[in-house]
This record gives structure tokens, sequence and C-alpha cells, in this order.
């Protein structure tokens, strides 16, 4: 009964956060007639404010999808980009309403700071990379993680995305590819 209330709760988040895109904040009054539930109902077992949803949010992602990242060896695993397409993709895409609603609404202002961090973590312990310039470890891990986290928001911002199976030979070739080789002079 309390995780049926805590999917009600979340499902309620997400259909305000849809209809009301620049809002970055609900009352447990709103989340709680959007769910159809009472007040009491959220702050019994579940959260006991707005920034509590979007802590949970945050560390059902961190469980679920990092904790499958921190699973990669490279000795095993090969190519950590095809290692993101083969695991990764398809936990996004089964969290896709949720993490969708994230990157078009301003209903949590730090998702990108949030993604950013983590991921960067992950990128700077399994990632090599050639020194081609003078840019430091830090730097180049930043650039790696923005453009990953770039072509997946491209891919899960839509409103119907198409399966991880076939985006990921999408997110590989454009991992892949020069930005050169993108511009047409």
């Amino acid at each position: 009964m309390a995780k049926q209330t805590r999917e009600l709760i979340l499902d309620a988040f997400i259909n305000l956060a849809q209809r009301y895109p620049q809002r970055s904040s609900f009352t447990m009054t709103e989340l709680a007639a959007e769910a159809g539930i009472s007040r009491q109902a959220i702050y019994q077992k579940h959260f006991n404010n707005f920034e509590d949803i979007i802590e949970y949010i945050h560390k059902e992602t961190e469980q679920q999808i990092f904790k499958s990242m921190n699973d990669y060896s490279p000795n095993r695993d090969g190519d950590p980009l095809q290692f993101l397409a083969d695991h990764i993709l398809p936990l996004i895409y089964a969290r896709r309403n949720e993490i969708r609603t994230l990157y078009t609404t301003q209903a949590d202002p730090g998702w990108k700071d949030f993604l950013k961090m983590t991921y960067s973590k992950w990128v700077l312990k399994n990632i090599q990379y050639k020194p081609m310039v003078n840019i430091s470890k830090e730097d180049i891990t930043h650039i790696i993680t923005s453009m990953a986290i770039s072509f997946i928001e491209v891919w899960i911002r839509k409103e119907n995305p198409i399966p991880p199976e076939e985006f990921k030979d999408i997110f590989l070739q454009l991992t892949k590819t020069s930005l050169c080789d993108y511009i047409v002079s």
C-alpha cells in the first residue's frame, strides 16, 4: 500500500510538472489533490516537502541507473560507450516519463547539474583519453559528460522516444563523430 501511495505521489508530481512546466515547486496540497489522497498520507510515510520528492527521484535514479554504471569493468565490458548504449539506455528508457519531465520542465532546476556531477565521477574513473591538446583530465571529463548527457537529452525529451535498441546505434554514431563532421562549410 505504501509503495502504491508513493507511486500516486510521483505520478501526481509528473502530471503537475507537465501541466505547469514553468513552476519549480508544488505544494503538498496540490500534490495530494492531484494524487487523490490526503496531505497526511503524503506526510505520514513518504515526503515532508517538495524537496524530498526531488531528492527521492535523484536517489532512485542514482540507485537504478548509476548503480548499473558502477558495475562497469573495462576489462570485462570493453568500450565504455558501447556499455552505456547496451546497458544504460534501456534503464533510462524504462524511466522515460519521469526523466523527460525533469528535462522539459522547471520542476527540478538542479537536474542537469545532478547528472553532470554523477556522470562525471563515472567518466573520470572509467574513460581513458589521449591528451591531444593542453587540457586537464577534469576539463575533458566535463566535455565528454556534457556531450553524452546532451545526446541522451535530445533522445529522451521527445514525447515518444524511439526504443533504446534503435537509439543505441544513433548514440554510438553521435559519440564517435567529430563536431567538424556535423558542419557543412
